[in-house]
């Protein structure tokens, strides 16, 4: 009983220790500090640590809670003790900065608490789609609030729409912005921005069954076919590896990709920003996620790095990277060790080492063909039809080429630009919706309707115009159910866009109806380019695009299963008369 209570005690911490963040973090300027010294935190984290041993006195609490207890007292632990160290070492004097290792240790706990409890949620729900998009809703919720304190922005107070649709755009990856992120956004507001774009990134439910991993008990059945969908794998078996290999992909990219990054940066006085190592590492976190989030008011556009083509090299393949899929990118990888293994064999032991059978999948090469090819073609067709418009202002011949291929990758997802946007010719334009529009590959944190959808769709219209009545390629049967799917992820984007732009159209008629389309694909595609109206429309116009960038993030077709679609087994041991319908 006495355990019993002690546990409803510590779930009661979880809600005091996040508004007390909230309020340190909040009103940092604005609250007496006696309350939130560096003693009263010792303090918190002391009496948490305290109820965690009481509770592991009880032998008969389950397995999953207990392993969840001991990583949540590790992690407090260990800041206990480097904090009294400190201490020590200072001769009995607490010094301020001990606060910053004490609250890692109260975020890092109450992450291991959520997913405890989320893991409580995935029991009782049973619609893995309905999760995966209340888990967007409520952190686009979550980050508007954060967006909203006084400690955040620069001005006194922003409105929730403006907060909202940061936060989406944060979420979502997005980087449609109505704000300036630098000039408005204080260093918290930034790093609340940093924060969402990797947890929309990588999904709430990647990062939970990150932390999961580190329970003794794993997973459900039930947690693996939640995440399996969402890291939009057929099976479930070793789902749980894969998501701590996201995971830690994922940091070490981004880790890798923010040291280039602050190398490329000839001079760190000219960039704009007064701290280039948070420069360095926003931008490629930024890139990784494909969410064109910049703390420069004019983004890679603006004068002290446009043309630092270095950069742009390194951001270009940080979000090809992200863009292309984790299952590919380890699909691939894994064809690459064995390769190199294989030349091993062959030169210092004299052996033939044999691949396995099929080690590249179908769908790793679609997708790395139809990448290729978008690349390709897109870069030469910016250097084509922009050489006498936005191009003009690079001089060197490098220099044009490695702006065209910078915003033929950008724009299929990313959302930063090299070139000035209002001097585009139309023709440009349209062929940018038309990458946005296709986007970037399954499971990656790209939106857009994805490659793989655009290339079986295009191939079947081949298939069907050579008079075939299947889809076949390489020697491999594509089910009709694939087919089906892609055509209607198709129709259903083109829809849903349609119904945007008609609404944004009725709400802002002044607009012009070009950057209208372009601004819809852009939210809908997660994209985040634009043509200089995102901030001026109406703050129903921006819930339009909010919604459009929920959908793009999310999945049109995941709405409609968490809305549609029952939990009955259907068995189907019939078949009704075919009825032909006339078409074309």
């Amino acid at each position: 009983m006495i355990q019993i209570k002690l546990r409803n005690i510590l779930l009661f911490t979880i809600p005091i220790v996040f508004i007390y963040m909230i309020i340190y973090f909040g009103w940092k300027n604005k609250i007496d500090h006696h309350l939130f010294n560096t003693k009263v935190i010792i303090s918190i984290v002391l009496t948490i640590s305290i109820l965690h041993i009481f509770i592991l006195f009880d032998k008969n609490i389950e397995k999953s809670y207990k392993s969840m207890i001991y990583f949540s007292f590790f992690i407090l632990l260990i800041a206990l003790f480097f904090s009294f160290i400190r201490i020590i070492l200072n001769h009995g004097k607490i010094q301020k900065d001990l606060k910053i290792y004490l609250f890692i240790s109260l975020i890092l706990y109450l992450l291991i608490q959520i997913t405890y409890l989320m893991r409580i949620i995935y029991v009782k729900i049973h619609n893995p789609a309905f999760i995966f998009i209340t888990s967007f809703v409520l952190l686009s919720l979550l980050g508007s609030i954060l967006l909203m304190l006084p400690s955040s922005t620069k001005k006194n107070k922003i409105s929730f729409i403006d907060a909202l649709f940061t936060s989406t755009s944060a979420v979502c990856v997005t980087g449609l912005t109505v704000l300036d992120t630098e000039k408005d956004f204080t260093y918290s507001g930034k790093i609340i921005i940093l924060t969402l774009v990797e947890l929309g990134g990588l999904g709430i439910l990647t990062i939970t069954s990150f932390f999961s991993y580190f329970f003794k008990n794993g997973f459900s059945f039930k947690e693996a076919i939640y995440v399996s969908n969402f890291l939009n794998v057929k099976t479930t078996n070793n789902v749980l590896t894969l998501a701590v290999k996201v995971v830690l992909f994922t940091l070490t990219v981004e880790f890798i990709g923010a040291i280039l990054i602050y190398l490329s940066i000839k001079d760190k006085k000219i960039i704009g920003c007064d701290n280039p190592l948070f420069f360095s590492f926003f931008h490629s976190i930024s890139s990784f996620c494909n969410s064109g989030f910049s703390i420069l008011s004019q983004g890679l556009y603006s004068k002290s790095i446009r043309f630092n083509y270095f950069l742009q090299l390194i951001i270009a393949f940080l979000l090809i990277l992200g863009g292309i899929g984790f299952n590919i990118l380890f699909n691939f990888f894994t064809y690459l060790w064995l390769t190199v293994k294989r030349c091993f064999y062959k030169i210092f032991r004299d052996e033939y080492f044999k691949y396995p059978i099929h080690i590249i999948s179908l769908n790793t090469k679609i997708v790395i063909i139809t990448t290729f090819f978008l690349l390709f073609i897109g870069t030469i067709f910016f250097y084509i039809n922009e050489y006498y418009y936005s191009l003009l202002e690079h001089h060197s011949f490098c220099g044009k080429w490695i702006a065209a291929f910078f915003s033929s990758a950008t724009s299929r997802t990313a959302g930063f630009h090299v070139l000035n946007m209002n001097v585009l010719s139309p023709v440009t334009i349209l062929f940018t919706i038309f990458l946005m529009w296709v986007g970037a590959s399954p499971g990656s944190t790209g939106g857009g309707i994805k490659t793989s959808t655009f290339s079986l769709a295009l191939i079947n219209i081949i298939s069907l115009s050579r008079g075939n009545n299947r889809l076949e390629i390489q020697r491999k049967e594509i089910p009709i159910e694939s087919i089906r799917l892609a055509f209607s992820i198709i129709i259903l984007s083109l829809f849903v866009i349609y119904v945007g732009i008609l609404l944004i159209v009725f709400l802002d008629p002044e607009k012009n109806i070009l950057s209208v389309v372009f601004e819809a694909f852009s939210a809908f595609s997660t994209t985040g380019l634009s043509l200089g109206i995102t901030s001026s429309l109406s703050d129903k116009s921006k819930l339009i695009l909010i919604f459009l960038m929920l959908l793009g993030r999310i999945g049109i077709f995941n709405v409609m299963i968490s809305l549609l679609r029952n939990n009955k087994i259907h068995s189907h041991y019939y078949k009704y008369p075919k009825g032909y319908i006339l078409i074309n």
